[in-house]
Formats: structure tokens, sequence, C-alpha cells
């Protein structure tokens, strides 16, 4: 199918091949992702432990997909008539995302951690919730 010939060039291309670390790892979280769209028809939340030993040694912290690029990648890849062109620039999209917060989680500024440290800080001082933790996205979003 002109998915799977797109799916495979991109495997093959140069940044995305042999060798390529973390950009490869991005491509690997975006595949699943699509793989997640077409077995649910919606995107799963879905989370990946990263190390911090950079910035905070033994500490880790969580990379979450980017939605809208791959969700867009997923449609298009159902999409008879989606042009590889298209699907490509879709996929280079969904991974440099992927890939950027990657960066960010791996340099300590993800929002997993900074998420809990205010979920903690609130319970210790016997305060509420911040409104954003009773969201019903928000416990879509951490629900696995």
């Amino acid at each position: 199918s002109l998915a799977a010939d797109v799916e495979l060039h991109c495997f093959s291309h140069e940044g995305f091949g042999e060798g390529a670390g973390p950009r490869r790892e991005a491509l690997v979280q975006v595949a699943l992702q699509v793989a997640f769209y077409r077995a649910h028809g919606s995107l799963c939340a879905t989370c990946e432990p990263l190390s911090l030993r950079r910035v905070l040694p033994g500490c880790t912290d969580l990379l979450r997909p980017p939605g809208p690029p791959c969700l867009a990648l997923a449609r298009a890849l159902d999409d008879p008539d989606a042009q590889p062109e298209v699907l490509l620039a879709l996929l280079r999209e969904a991974v440099e995302a992927q890939d950027s917060r990657a960066q960010e989680v791996l340099s300590g500024q993800g929002a997993e951690r900074h998420l809990q440290g205010l979920r903690q800080a609130a319970l210790a001082a016997g305060e509420p919730l911040p409104e954003i933790f009773l969201d019903p996205a928000y416990a879509q979003a951490t629900h696995f």
C-alpha cells in the first residue's frame, strides 16, 4: 500500500536510518501512536520514561507523544488519496515534534515532573488541588 511504501521509505531515509539515535526513537514512538490509532480509532495516552541524569542524576521524567501531529499523520495514512509528499511531510512534522519534546524532557524542562511537583506541594500543604488536576482532560491524558 501507499502508506507502507512511505513508512518503508522513511525508515531508510537519511536521518531516520541506522544510528539515527534520538530521531529513530522519535520515529518509533510516532509509529506506535499510529498503530494505537489504527487499533482503537483514537490516540492512546502513552508515555516513555527518560533519565534526567544530565541535569538531575537519579531522576526520571515522562515523555508523552505530540498528539496533534500524530493524529494528523494517522488519519492521512488511512486516506487512500493521500499523496506521498504529504505523508512524508506529516511524518517529519510528527517526528520533529517528538524529538523536540524529548530534548525538553532531557534538559529538565518536561511538564510531567513539574506538574507532579505542583500536585505534591499542594497535597503536602493541605491545599486543594489546582483545577488542572480535576479536569477530565487531565484524567484522560494520565490514564493508561
